[in-house]
């Protein structure tokens, strides 16, 4: 894992598609032997290729509390933020953070992660600390029942390459789809979905 944050900027440097890498459960297969930092690469290369996004990667963050003596200092696989683009696309729900897991790897372990990360300020490069707004484990499926429920409730969720969209649930809601930018189109295209989520508190 590197350290420090670096921004993204353009393809990766294979040229994959990134779409026909994630479009099915096969495919979720055949990706077993890909290393995490493989998979990471995928996820910033796509999103910084919409335009809709700035892109940062590796970002170090600290504690705003501490459930454990452990905790401190963290960092984050990707964090992004809506570029004035993504602005004007619809997206103002705030800084969203991703954390990548090995395909095929159990989700429970990053979805606990996440929720400790949402917990946190996050450094960008002008030294202005943000929080975010929702957190996603990359590469999974929408999840259903009572763990959804728990998700939404923490504001953390799944997400999938699926051609060449990028889908984000939260629990059972999908928060948004990001695609690619069609042929001689600048920036890519970005459907807000629900997200208003995580509102309830107390008994339900």
């Amino acid at each position: 894992m590197r350290r420090g944050v670096k921004a993204v900027r353009g393809r990766t440097p294979n040229g994959l598609s990134l779409g026909a890498l994630m479009t099915s459960q096969a495919a979720t297969r055949r990706q077993g032997g890909l290393a995490e930092a493989e998979v990471e690469e995928r996820l910033a290369a796509f999103l910084d290729s919409t335009g809709l996004f700035r892109v940062f990667r590796q970002m170090m963050g600290r504690a705003l509390w501490r459930p454990c003596p452990a905790a401190g200092r963290v960092r984050a696989d990707v964090l992004v933020l809506a570029s004035r683009g993504g602005l004007q696309a619809g997206w103002r729900a705030g800084p969203i953070l991703f954390e990548v897991k090995r395909p095929g790897r159990p989700i429970g372990p990053g979805l606990c992660q996440l929720m400790d990360y949402l917990a946190c300020a996050w450094r960008l490069p002008n030294g202005i600390e943000i929080l975010p707004a929702f957190g996603f484990l990359f590469p999974a499926d929408k999840q259903h029942g009572a763990l959804a429920s728990v998700m939404a409730q923490n504001r953390v969720g799944t997400c999938r390459l699926r051609g060449d969209e990028l889908t984000l649930w939260c629990g059972e809601q999908r928060i948004v789809t990001v695609g690619t930018p069609g042929p001689g189109h600048g920036d890519g295209t970005l459907r807000v979905g629900q997200v208003c989520v995580g509102a309830k508190f107390g008994a339900r």
